[in-house]
């Protein structure tokens, strides 16, 4: 009797010694399979290509040739049907616009623009009435394959944010869209060129 009840002891420990030995290597094969899986973040981001202005840049959707970048402290705008009086656009921080030709490859659609700093910081790019200027600002225009646009977009950034800026451009008129083109442009600002947009920036840049 008592060899029966040890041999039975015996076959029930090394049963859960196999049974703790499934669960560890079940448990190591998950741990691999998710690291071997993109997080949320990475599935669910654009796909970042890099480039360097002034030379032409290809998103999926789109090409883009980026210009010189100029700085101004406020814009005089020509008053229209709304308002016949002259408008002084002004900003907190600097106005810094970044010209540029645009056009779609695939279909009719628009392009959108942000600023990222290299301290992380998003700035959008201002929307087509600030400052309104119909042919030259480029936020919310249509693009069409085989019709390029040419323009600038418009930012409203802090005057210590510009030394090494990036220029990022994607299709869409909203968010940049997970899997879809974010192409980041090197504006090349350097200390050296960020000290010369400011100190070349004017009180009030005439645009009328």
């Amino acid at each position: 009797m008592s060899t029966t009840t040890t041999s039975d002891t015996g076959m029930r420990a090394r049963w859960r010694w196999r049974d703790a030995l499934w669960i560890v290597l079940a448990l190591i094969a998950v741990v691999a399979l998710r690291k071997g899986e993109s997080s949320y973040e990475q599935r669910d981001a654009p796909l970042v290509q890099h480039a360097r202005g002034p030379a032409r840049a290809e998103g999926r959707n789109f090409a883009v040739e980026v210009g010189n970048v100029k700085a101004a402290r406020a814009y005089l705008l020509k008053g229209d049907f709304s308002r016949s009086e002259d408008l002084l656009l002004r900003t907190p921080g600097l106005w810094l616009s970044v010209l540029a030709k645009v056009e779609s490859t695939q279909r009719p659609g628009y392009v959108s623009a942000q600023l990222l700093t290299r301290d992380g910081l998003v700035y959008a790019a201002s929307s087509a009435e600030r400052p309104k200027l119909k042919g030259i600002n480029l936020s919310e225009r249509p693009v069409a394959p085989g019709l390029p646009e040419n323009g600038a977009w418009f930012f409203e950034v802090p005057a210590d944010r510009l030394e090494g800026a990036h220029l990022q451009l994607y299709w869409g008129n909203g968010l940049p869209q997970g899997g879809d083109s974010l192409v980041d442009v090197d504006l090349g600002i350097d200390a050296a060129r960020a000290r010369k947009l400011l100190a070349e920036a004017k009180p009030v840049l005439d645009l009328r």
